[in-house]
């Protein structure tokens, strides 16, 4: 690799860390507006200590539940949910994967791909996270939490777990987070696999929207993304067709 693309490389890694850290912090935003708020002071802290916990295991999806609560926000709002329901929606979509603190380290830290068994115990963290949400009250956001870390895994034309539900069986909200949660991992840098350019990913949710994604959600992160400009600034490469990573 000539000086020059070596510089090439490393600016577009900068840019994207730039990126990144702008989620977050934008993400912590949205999060403190809760905190701020009398009557959620209380459920946004636990919330906030539960998926700090999450983080604290995973250092290389550190940060991961806020990126894909952020992206679930934006499809939300792009497809005109209203602002408390957008704000109740963000809570669930943090935690969508908190099944995952009932995966063992074994499976959840492995540096490569899971064989069959582990990844049945990998996939167990749908269910692992429902039941954990299922005691939230009032009753409308255990509900919709519980759907979110149950059936964010599901796909539209009924390959997914835990169910095998197709199309608008899978609930509103889920299916959303369905492609925030495929397209931060599909540009997460891993210790196996070096993690796809913005504009790859999205064009792989638009890729699959019909048969993993439903399209009215894919092309609403399509549009916001273009519009956010997080399209811009890095260039395509070859790179394998989407499969799920560690679910």
């Amino acid at each position: 690799m000539s000086d020059l693309q070596q510089l090439h490389s490393k600016i577009t890694e900068l840019e994207k860390r730039n990126k990144e850290l702008s989620l977050m912090l934008e993400s912590a935003e949205e999060l403190h507006k809760g905190l701020a708020a009398k009557d959620h002071r209380v459920s946004m802290s636990v919330i906030h200590s539960l998926i700090l916990a999450l983080d604290s295991r995973d250092p290389y999806t550190a940060g991961h539940s806020s990126r894909v609560a952020l992206y679930s926000l934006w499809i939300a709002k792009e497809l005109g949910v209203s602002g408390e329901d957008c704000f109740q929606f963000h809570q669930s979509a943090l935690m969508h994967d908190i099944g995952k603190i009932g995966v063992p380290d074994k499976v959840l830290l492995k540096a490569d791909s899971l064989d069959d068994e582990e990844f049945l115990i990998m996939s167990s963290h749908t269910t692992i996270g429902a039941r954990i949400l299922s005691r939230m009250e009032p009753y409308e956001r255990m509900l919709q939490a519980t759907e979110v870390a149950k059936y964010h895994h599901e796909k539209m034309d009924g390959s997914g777990y835990p169910e095998g539900l197709r199309g608008t069986e899978i609930p509103f909200f889920a299916r959303i987070v369905a492609v925030a949660d495929a397209f931060d991992a599909m540009t997460t840098d891993r210790p196996y696999a070096k993690g796809r350019s913005y504009r790859d990913g999205v064009a792989e949710v638009i890729r699959c929207k019909g048969t993993h994604f439903d399209p009215e959600m894919a092309d609403a992160f399509e549009a916001v993304m273009r519009r956010r400009h997080y399209l811009d600034g890095f260039s395509g490469r070859e790179l394998p067709e989407f499969e799920d990573v560690h679910p």
